[in-house]
């Protein structure tokens, strides 16, 4: 008897906290780059280190937003930019991704997180548009209401000859409709 009173009423409570869950739970996450650290691998002996990030999206996004379509899950899109202008003669490195976010403990508190990538990148003078493909962990770090950190690491390997790299980056990123 006691178990057909409980269950309806457990159901009932249970639907009830949906609602506040969801509106506890951030829609989107914009933010951008402060520091990050790209080791090229094999034949690719580079190293770009910046502060805030020089690298601006070449390894490590450049600016994201982040939408929150689950308490675990995010869809990234990301997008970087490096241009250099010397002599009269100017290039950039443009690259674009999109990124797809698994967090542990749920995204309105800190939790380490995996993270699965894919890009391209268009290279001033350069005929082809190496894709790239990206794996890591990183950790995320609400701050009060509307602030976030993330440190993270990926290995990204790049078509078209461009090698693979190692690179870490902390970001800085604010919540919106919350």
């Amino acid at each position: 008897m006691k178990a057909r009173v409980l269950f309806p009423v457990l159901l009932v409570l249970g639907i009830l906290a949906i609602p506040s869950y969801a509106a506890a739970q951030p829609k989107a996450e914009v933010g951008g780059s402060l520091a990050g650290i790209m080791i090229g691998l094999g034949d690719n002996d580079e190293t770009v280190f910046g502060v805030p990030s020089a690298t601006f999206g070449l390894a490590t996004p450049g600016v994201y937003a982040s939408f929150f379509t689950s308490p675990n899950l995010a869809v990234e899109p990301q997008l970087g930019l490096v241009v250099a202008s010397s002599g009269g003669h100017s290039s950039h490195v443009l690259s674009a991704a999109a990124q797809v976010d698994y967090f542990l403990n749920g995204v309105t508190e800190n939790s380490l997180y995996g993270l699965v990538a894919a890009g391209v990148l268009d290279v001033s003078g350069d005929t082809s548009s190496p894709k790239s493909l990206s794996f890591g962990a990183g950790y995320r770090m609400p701050v009060g209401g509307r602030l976030v950190f993330r440190v993270d690491g990926r290995f990204s390997h790049f078509t078209a000859g461009a090698g693979n790299a190692l690179s870490f980056g902390l970001s800085i990123g604010g919540l919106f409709n919350r």
